[in-house]
């Protein structure tokens, strides 16, 4: 959203519907696109060699294959192709279009087997029911619904599950950073903002009373003009998660520390969930 630099707030807002980012937007999608396959961030997608570590022990979680396995919010598809690949069925959703043609073009060129159906959908509107033997909800992305909908969400992905099928589900319960605001820039030759060179604002702010956090960017152009848009969390506390999976239908069945086979704890930076239809 373009702005003045006078009216721009203070401070950002978590969920700020005048600022917060559209996944579905076509042109951010095409954005997002780039960094999702830029190998030298984890900031969209995590770099390949580390969802590599992690496909033996996600498949260690969900059923022996073959299995219907649903992809939730799955970005360009890069862990879809690989349950493909060990023998999975997977329906891979996402609500921004141009990664989700990456994830169809991805699966065409990998030797996934036809295994790979990828659409655009929106996991607030998902109406499947008894379908998949699995869902996956992979790379923090229940935090980026807000509060009031998260249950929502989970809800539907419990009742697109069969009887006594897995969801697991990626849970950051902090950020790396402390509470308040850390603010840096940079002049770039295009972002999520713009494809034109810009001198780029970017800050973060952690809110540990609300347990939110939230990173403004702001592009600021040659002739004075701004644009602005903000990606927001409502992070989950450890002990608040069994509680968030029951409202939603679901019993967590164990929460893991990060991609390890050991138990979480109000310690872990963010866990596994492996829950089940109640």
């Amino acid at each position: 959203m373009s702005r003045r630099p006078s009216r721009l707030d203070a401070w950002p807002r978590a969920f700020d519907p005048a600022v917060e980012l559209d996944w579905g937007d076509p042109v951010v999608s095409r954005r997002l696109l780039r960094e999702h396959l830029d190998q030298t961030h984890d900031g969209a997608s995590r770099r390949l060699r580390v969802i590599d570590e992690h496909v033996p022990r996600l498949l260690r979680l969900l059923p022996h294959p073959p299995a219907e396995v649903l992809d939730a919010a799955c970005g360009p598809g890069l862990y879809a192709v690989r349950l493909a690949r060990a023998g999975h069925r997977v329906t891979a959703l996402d609500v921004g279009p141009a990664v989700v043609a990456h994830a169809q073009r991805l699966a065409r060129e990998r030797p996934a087997g036809g295994r790979v159906s990828a659409r655009v959908g929106d996991l607030r509107a998902l109406a499947e029911r008894d379908r998949f033997d699995a869902a996956v909800l992979i790379y923090h992305v229940l935090e980026a619904f807000p509060r009031r909908q998260q249950v929502g969400v989970l809800r539907r992905l419990g009742v697109a599950l069969r009887a006594g099928a897995p969801l697991i589900v990626e849970m950051r319960l902090r950020p790396d950073q402390d509470e308040g605001r850390i603010s840096s820039w940079d002049v770039v030759n295009g972002s999520l903002l713009s494809d034109r060179r810009h001198l780029l604002l970017v800050e973060t702010v952690h809110d540990r009373a609300a347990n939110t956090y939230v990173l403004r960017e702001t592009a600021v152009f040659d002739d004075g003009t701004t644009s602005v848009q903000q990606t927001s969390s409502a992070l989950t506390r450890f002990a608040a998660i069994p509680a968030l999976f029951t409202r939603a239908g679901l019993r967590v069945e164990a929460v893991y520390d990060g991609w390890s086979r050991f138990r979480g704890t109000a310690l872990s930076e963010s866990v596994l969930v492996v829950a089940r239809r109640s």
